[in-house]
């Protein structure tokens, strides 16, 4: 039945509208924004977020967007579809289930630079397009020693933004009033920061004018951002029931959570350009501190615990962790009364308000957020992540906070490979086996640590001192923190001899709570 539906575009949108559909065509509005980047997560986030605007009167502009890798494969699906594509939102809101299907018109068409450079420098000609997004990942922020071909489009994205820029310099002959505001959503810490000095080496290594550099210095504005939202994409294995309902075929059609947060450190005129936050959209023009130390120590630390200390207990996703109440008391009290003590700046209020949107967050329904997916790289996740909190605790309460070390030992009884085939290093947990995914040399040095351990007790200490005083994996000599080595080794010792459950609850966690 699929194959007979027709393609979305604005005649079937409409057609669906009439049914259940939210759509409220923009097509009448001009470009505003030009964005590099036109993946799931911009589509999911970003996107959305312009489309709400204009749902309201409060922005009245559309997003060209630009494919930003010889690879890609979604700008010949947005033109196909009018830049039109359908975003599920659903997820957990104050304790029940949602769902909200809607047809984002936010987006007027999709460019390809390698093939079409002359519209993507056609649009960077016109005086309505005010804002440059980007999503290219962390590997998009690298410089590239590529030559400067004013008829071709370079292959990094500094690149491209620096060509793009320079033509736009030329074609308003330096105009002051004529640069861009330009809002990187790259994971990477100070993105802004980043991208304008990778912007200014390639300008110089391009032997641009020094008048061109001073107009980005003075005319451009590049803002430091944090985003945060789960986009999960295109739901393959619900494509066609989706379709189905809807009476269209949408190669684009993308799903994420609710929750959304947006904050973006910049002048006072980002924000009165981009009035997302009177859209009612949680987008905070605010220094970017507070916001990312909530995500990394209350969001991103928790998932780090469970993919070791809930997987070696039988759970497989995030949902099914904060489903067992025993994992789940854990975790809360982790968050709570550990973690929470070692926030700098954060009232307990707004911590606390934050754990319950993360664990709403966690419970979604919706989301199958495999934990051996995020132990990936799971020591250097550990030290980024957790280890801070375990060391500020240390330091300001005069003792070890017991969950964050149980995570600990937990992390090593994670990676202790029972057995190796072919370079496949394979632990056991209560209800199978898994593969430990690692840097090599990493996983060969965890092999060394625990070759020939057949009983634990006898050497526990000595393997987990072995481990903590390795620099190069935690950033510091752990076995100089007093007492890390002894409780770590004990709670190791525990995990091996009676599994995880029964290790937690041994060490003071129930239903009930920490005791």
């Amino acid at each position: 039945m699929e194959q007979n539906l027709p393609v979305l575009n604005r005649e079937s949108a409409s057609a669906a509208a009439a049914k259940e559909l939210d759509y409220t065509p923009h097509a009448d509005l001009p470009e505003r924004v030009l964005q590099i980047g036109e993946g799931n997560f911009l589509r999911g986030f970003i996107d959305w977020m312009i489309h709400e605007m204009n749902k309201q009167g409060l922005f009245r502009g559309r997003v060209a967007a630009i494919q930003p890798t010889p690879r890609g494969k979604v700008v010949p699906k947005l033109n196909r579809q009018d830049g039109l594509y359908t975003l599920i939102l659903r997820g957990m809101e104050q304790g029940r289930a949602v769902e909200k299907l809607e047809v984002i018109d936010s987006i007027s068409r999709g460019i390809n630079p390698y093939e079409n450079w002359s519209e993507a420098l056609q649009a960077a000609e016109s005086p309505s397009i005010e804002f440059l997004i980007s999503n290219t990942t962390e590997a998009g922020l690298q410089f590239l020693e590529e030559p400067y071909d004013p008829d071709q489009s370079p292959l990094s994205f500094p690149g491209k933004l620096v060509a793009l820029l320079y033509h736009r310099y030329q074609h308003f002959r330096g105009a002051p009033d004529r640069g861009w505001i330009i809002l990187p959503c790259e994971l990477v810490e100070e993105n802004g920061a980043v991208l304008k000095q990778l912007c200014q080496r390639v300008a110089v290594y391009w032997q641009l004018p020094d008048s061109f550099l001073d107009w980005v210095e003075t005319s451009c504005v590049f803002c430091n951002t944090l985003v945060d939202r789960i986009v999960t994409g295109y739901p393959h294995s619900e494509a066609q029931r989706y379709q189905e309902r809807l009476g269209y075929r949408d190669e684009l059609l993308t799903a994420a959570e609710p929750y959304h947060l947006f904050v973006i450190e910049g002048p006072q005129q980002v924000q009165q350009k981009l009035p997302f936050d009177k859209a009612g959209l949680r987008v905070y023009f605010d220094r970017i501190d507070d916001y990312r130390e909530l995500k990394v120590k209350l969001l991103n630390a928790p998932h780090t615990l469970m993919a070791a200390v809930a997987f070696l207990g039988g759970a497989t996703t995030v949902k099914e962790a904060v489903e067992d109440p025993l994992f789940k008391q854990y975790v809360l009290d982790v968050m709570t009364e550990e973690i929470t003590a070692t926030l700098r700046g954060i009232d307990r209020d707004r911590a606390l308000c934050y754990i319950d949107d993360v664990l709403e967050r966690f419970a979604n329904p919706y989301l199958h957020h495999r934990l051996l997916d995020i132990s990936l790289n799971g020591v250097s996740k550990f030290q980024t992540r957790v280890l801070p909190s375990l060391l500020a605790y240390r330091e300001k309460k005069g003792q070890l906070p017991r969950g964050l070390v149980f995570g600990l030992a937990a992390l090593l009884a994670f990676y202790r490979p029972k057995r190796i085939e072919t370079d496949r290093y394979i632990g056991e947990r209560d209800g199978g086996e898994y593969e430990i995914r690692d840097h090599g040399d990493f996983l060969q040095k965890m092999e060394a640590l625990w070759k020939d351990v057949d009983q634990i007790e006898p050497v526990a200490e000595q393997v987990v001192a072995a481990c903590l005083a390795q620099e190069s994996l935690w950033g510091h000599d752990l076995t100089q923190v007093d007492g890390l080595v002894k409780e770590v080794a004990e709670q190791l010792v525990a995990i091996e001899q009676h599994g995880i459950r029964a290790a937690l609850q041994e060490s003071g966690w129930g239903v009930t709570g920490l005791q």
